[in-house]
């Protein structure tokens, strides 16, 4: 048995496992990552493929901003967020509930590098039940 994860397009909607037609990119987008465990946990689970975005000039991001993050969790010991860089760029390790809201302050900032900069999640001290939701505003930077 496996996990139950599912990532929620919020804005643009409906995107869902689509990318975006090509001439309707956006500045940003607003996901929402669910969860549910069985006990095995996440390592390094792509949340969010950078490489099915666009940005407002048609061009795929380079790189992403993280805006705002809020987040329940429940059972788990944390969830880790990162980008898929070389190595491996900390967004933020969450834990319980809570919210962080950085646009003000520029964001948190993928440092760019090699690899894909595509969102990963890893979950840590899994017990079965566990669950998480985490809802993601990431800008995109050409």
């Amino acid at each position: 048995m496996a996990d139950s994860v599912k990532v929620k397009w919020i804005y643009p909607p409906n995107l869902d496992g689509n990318s975006i037609p090509d001439g309707q990119g956006h500045r940003r987008v607003k996901i929402q990552l669910t969860g549910q465990s069985d006990g095995t946990g996440e390592s390094r689970v792509q949340k969010l493929d950078i490489s099915d975005l666009q940005t407002i000039d048609g061009s795929v991001p380079a790189r992403t901003v993280v805006e705002e993050i809020s987040w329940s969790i429940s059972g788990y010991d944390n969830i880790l967020l990162e980008w898929d860089r070389d190595p491996y760029a900390e967004i933020a390790q969450l834990a319980d509930h809570g919210e962080q809201n950085h646009y003000r302050d520029g964001g948190i900032v993928d440092p760019g590098g090699t690899r894909t900069g595509d969102i990963l999640l890893t979950s840590t001290g899994a017990s079965a039940l566990d669950s998480y939701t985490i809802d993601l505003t990431v800008r995109l930077k050409s």
